[in-house]
């Protein structure tokens, strides 16, 4: 059972000690006898972060929108999170704290959570991660969620990847070759490497999974190693990311037993967005054989094989369409790096 026992919001501030005491004051005010010994004690136990979250924005309509996020997320990832909202474009400095807490009873367990969001204009928004560091839970690992396609160039981007543990983005969002080479680097610099969780990638997972089905069917394993060559159709609107990580996830695949896949990228003028179709071409001994996978209107896959002359029964399965708090919570959950994502980035990169 959720119960919201309302939002306390702080005052204004700048200084990061009096942010944690007002951390502290809000979290307390939540219980009966706020300020007492016990009240104190029993708003320690309530708390239950399993990690820090800091999610960067850019402008006051994004902050709202990823705020909704949060709360959705936080029923089922607790965390102390903190928002920075960074506009260094803007002229006047300017920096601000609002701090909140909320309170809901989980499986009869009281469970509050924590919010920081920080505004800053000009030059203090270049310096917001040396303001959010002290705020962070010690021993609680941080993940660093950047909706949108970070500013990869700001002294902010390099500052918060040394604090992170994890680097949360979204490659559907308007990346670029350069943009997937600076996440590559950042998962492998050898100083302070953060490991890299992407939506998009999350998206991927029926796509990846039906298709290694294909070749656990009886007598098709041997095609695997007879593949010359794979077709990705993608939507008309030049995001293409997505198709480049599906190829990157089959070349990486086939590298591991020395076979280098040819990968030829289309556009499908019928969807406008996203990978539509996907190919995969192979020989054998009774002639060449093709496996594909197509997206249908309604959130679906129709699977098809064709062998030789023959078509094999096909096949519909669903195609969930996650929100993103769902995609975000199973980046937060997985542990270390995810070499298969990180593979198959390297891989589309050449």
């Amino acid at each position: 059972m959720i119960q919201n026992h309302g939002e306390l919001s702080a005052r204004t501030f700048v200084d990061v000690h009096a942010i944690q005491e007002e951390l502290d004051q809000v979290r307390w005010g939540l219980h009966d006898g706020a300020g007492s010994e016990a009240a104190q004690h029993a708003a320690a136990e309530a708390r239950a972060s399993v990690s820090n979250l800091i999610a960067v924005v850019s402008n006051e309509p994004e902050l709202g929108a990823i705020s909704s996020v949060l709360d959705r997320l936080s029923v089922t990832n607790p965390s102390r999170t903190l928002i920075l909202l960074a506009q260094h474009t803007r002229a006047a400095d300017k920096l601000e704290a609002q701090v909140s807490a909320q309170e809901r009873t989980e499986s009869g367990h009281r469970v509050t959570t924590e919010r920081v969001v920080l505004h800053a204009h000009g030059e203090p928004a270049r310096h917001l991660a040396s303001l959010a560091a002290p705020l962070l839970i010690s021993d609680l690992p941080v993940i660093l969620w950047w909706p949108g396609r970070p500013q990869f160039d700001t002294p902010l981007f390099d500052d918060l990847c040394e604090l992170a543990d994890r680097l949360v983005v979204d490659t559907d969002d308007g990346f670029d070759d350069a943009d997937l080479a600076r996440l590559l680097k950042v998962a492998r610099r050898k100083k302070a490497q953060a490991s890299i969780g992407d939506l998009n990638w999350a998206r991927l997972i029926a796509w990846r999974h039906v298709a290694a089905q294909f070749f656990d069917m009886p007598g098709m394993l041997a095609r695997l190693a007879q593949i010359h060559g794979v077709s990705i159709f993608h939507g008309s609107d030049g995001l293409t990311a997505q198709a480049r990580l599906l190829g990157g996830w089959i070349r990486s695949r086939m590298a591991t037993i020395g076979i280098d896949v040819p990968l030829e990228f289309r556009v499908d003028e019928s969807f406008e967005h996203g990978v539509c179709q996907f190919l995969i071409y192979t020989r054998g001994d009774d002639g060449p054989a093709r496996f594909s996978l197509s997206r249908l209107r309604g959130n679906r896959l129709l699977t098809q094989i064709r062998l030789g002359d023959q078509d094999l029964a096909p096949r519909t399965v669903r195609l969930d369409s996650r929100a993103t708090e769902e995609l975000l919570s199973i980046e937060l959950t997985l542990p270390g790096h995810d070499v298969l994502f990180e593979q198959a980035l390297d891989a589309a990169l050449r």
